[in-house]
């Protein structure tokens, strides 16, 4: 089972994120299955990620997510991330880290648990300073 979910997590990123197929959302993501971290509330279904995902591609040319390293456990996958981009509208090269924690049933992503380093992002795209942080 572990090889299994850890090639869901790489097809998961290079699909959706760095092929851009959101069709594979609707593969992959169960009709009830939850997205924490991307917001305030959980999103959830494939219709409700859909908005969040749209958003940061549109805002992102040149995505690349590479999966660093995986850890599974039953039915949980851990999947360690580097995300670079160039954000469209500042034209800034982004780099940034994450940790996705998904549970597959099925083949389907039921629940996932989101860990980017948005500050980071943020940062690099000049939305908010360090001495704002202060």
């Amino acid at each position: 089972m572990s090889d299994q979910n850890n090639s869901f997590m790489v097809r998961w990123f290079n699909e959706v994120w760095n092929k851009g197929n959101e069709s594979a959302i609707d593969e992959m993501f169960h009709p009830e299955g939850k997205a924490y971290g991307l917001g305030a509330e959980p999103l959830i279904g494939p219709e409700a990620f859909k908005p969040f995902y749209r958003t940061f591609r549109d805002m992102l040319d040149n995505i690349k997510i590479s999966v660093d390293k995986t850890l599974t456990d039953g039915d949980y996958v851990a999947a360690m991330c580097t995300v670079k981009a160039i954000h469209r509208p500042t034209k800034e090269h982004v780099e940034f880290w994450g940790v996705a924690i998904v549970k597959i049933i099925d083949g389907k992503l039921i629940e996932g648990w989101n860990y980017f380093d948005f500050l980071t992002f943020n940062l690099q795209i000049g939305k908010i300073t360090a001495q704002q942080l202060l």
